[in-house]
């Protein structure tokens, strides 16, 4: 082979052989060894990359879950500091005798001497559980109590109260407690504090008369039993009850329980009847769902995927998982023809998932924090999300689009959408619970709580709900007003709750590592 003709003349005093030896030529081989070499080290510098994007996306994984312990913690902190402060403050209003309660009296004139229950349809009984002398017989003696009044702000968050525990396992209202209303809360006819306040347009708000029916009726409960205790061994951030009424389903870390509650009402040691092991040993499962057929179960939680449990098998088996981008779900919820999966995402975003394709057909974006709470139309058509950014959403499932956004002054924990009304219910981190209108401005706001709600759910037949929170309790609202219906004091913070399909029975998950089971008295 010739060699090609130079273009240029060659420099003065070199040939052809000089020119090559000075770099100024280059063979084919010569040219490819180049660039593989360049490949080669693009190839290093993109792998270094892709490393140093992965230590990132964990860290940032390990912070966010550091983030939810730390917040955690400072809560369990407040709230201990709160209560201590709270028991320092009665102590000293008891040696200055500010308010006297004479139980022995006040046991022969109440209702519950004769076997009935007060009647709180007045807004403003606060009565509590557990009072002095309300087990055992008549009380001897004189106690005393103070309770310290809710002001009705939306952003203030109360301090909170010291409440006995719950000795009965029959749950009504004890009219044992006289409340003191020194602190400037506004009264109602015979001087009881409100609970329940009535919010125009303007954001004034007024407590609310109830009706005369505020607690009768049919479908109204009128008190509720605790028929069962469920130890799950870990703390229950999640519960579910399967339609018709017969297991229950709690989620602790990394497992999920099943309890056959019609075999085990009155035993002294329930059994789980299956545990279904899912996301990691150390996640803790915030959301169970059942699709209306009862033969699948959704779980999400602490981890990227979603675990979807083919129940009907012998032997419950995971068919199949749908991973997402975020490191975390907090709340799910079904579409009523059991076809679309919703999932609240700790990045803010809510993910659409496809149950029978599985997979990821839409995101609604528009939280600015975590996604926290969600529930569904009972048509399907409207779509409702709460999240840690203060606002709490609606979402037209048929255009895919947002429809409203309501802001608050606190942090949206838990939701529910009546069933058979344009109701909303929203639960707060500042304890309140309030009660929108889909499409008007009325709006409620319910004071019975001490601590950020954690769960809420609207039974049924929509004329009522119930909210648990971080104070211990389980309270029962009448829709929309909020007339306390009954009110239940556990042992540690109620984090879940579900009520059964029927609205005979009420599960609630709790931060002492097991669920309780209510029976709802009619």
């Amino acid at each position: 082979m010739y060699p090609a003709p130079a273009r240029h003349p060659a420099a003065p005093g070199g040939g052809g052989s000089g020119g090559a030896a000075g770099g100024l030529k280059f063979t084919v081989a010569d040219t490819c060894e180049r660039i593989k070499e360049e490949f080669n080290f693009i190839q290093q510098q993109y792998h270094s990359l892709k490393l140093e994007c992965e230590k990132l996306a964990s860290e940032k994984t390990e912070m966010q879950r550091h983030y939810v312990m730390v917040r955690h913690f400072y809560y369990e902190m407040s709230y201990g500091l709160n209560v201590e402060m709270h028991k320092q403050e009665s102590d000293a209003e008891k040696s200055d005798q500010d308010l006297v309660v004479d139980v022995a009296n006040e046991e022969a004139s109440s209702p519950h001497a004769n076997g009935e229950h007060s009647d709180p349809r007045e807004n403003g009984t606060l009565e509590k559980l557990g009072a002095p002398g309300h087990v055992g017989g008549p009380a001897s003696g004189t106690g005393s109590a103070s309770v310290k009044d809710r002001p009705p702000s939306r952003s203030g968050s109360s301090s909170a109260r010291s409440t006995p525990s719950l000795k009965s396992k029959d749950l009504g209202f004890d009219s044992h407690m006289r409340i003191s209303a020194s602190n400037g809360l506004s009264n109602i006819a015979g001087g009881k504090p409100a609970y329940s306040y009535h919010m125009n347009g303007e954001g004034q708000l007024q407590p609310v008369p109830f009706p005369s029916d505020a607690l009768i009726g049919p479908g109204i409960p009128r008190h509720a039993r605790q028929i069962n205790t469920l130890t799950h061994g870990e703390v229950v951030c999640a519960v579910t009850i399967s339609n018709p009424t017969k297991y229950v389903y709690t989620g602790g870390k990394g497992c999920v329980k099943v309890w056959d509650i019609g075999q085990s009402v009155g035993s002294a040691s329930v059994k789980p009847v299956s545990q279904l092991d899912c996301l990691q040993r150390d996640n803790y499962i915030r959301s169970v769902k059942l699709l209306p057929d009862g033969r699948t179960l959704i779980v999400g939680g602490e981890a990227s995927q979603l675990s979807i449990w083919d129940l009907a098998s012998p032997t419950p088996r995971i068919k199949a998982e749908l991973t997402s981008s975020a490191p975390a779900c907090y709340a799910l919820a079904i579409s009523p023809d059991s076809k679309v999966c919703f999932s609240c995402c700790s990045d803010g975003n809510i993910a659409v998932w496809d149950l029978q394709n599985q997979t990821l057909v839409r995101q609604f974006q528009g939280h600015t924090d975590g996604a926290s709470c969600i529930d569904i139309s009972a048509d399907g058509s409207k779509l409702w999300t709460g999240g840690l950014d203060n606002t709490v959403r609606s979402w037209d499932l048929r255009e895919g689009r947002q429809l409203q956004q309501h802001d608050f002054t606190s942090q949206i924990f838990s939701l529910g959408y009546c069933p058979t009304g344009e109701w909303l219910a929203v639960g707060m981190e500042n304890s309140n619970v309030e009660v929108l209108h889909a499409t008007k401005s009325d709006k409620y706001q319910l004071h019975l709580h001490d601590s950020c709600v954690l769960s809420l759910r609207f039974a049924s037949c929509g004329k009522w709900f119930v909210s648990t929170g971080k104070d211990n309790l389980l309270n029962a609202w009448r829709t929309p007003y909020g007339a306390s219906i009954f009110q239940s004091k556990e042992s540690s913070s109620v984090l879940s709750c579900d009520i059964s399909a029927d609205d005979k029975y009420i599960v609630t998950g709790s931060g002492d590592k097991k669920a309780t089971v209510y029976e709802v008295i009619y």
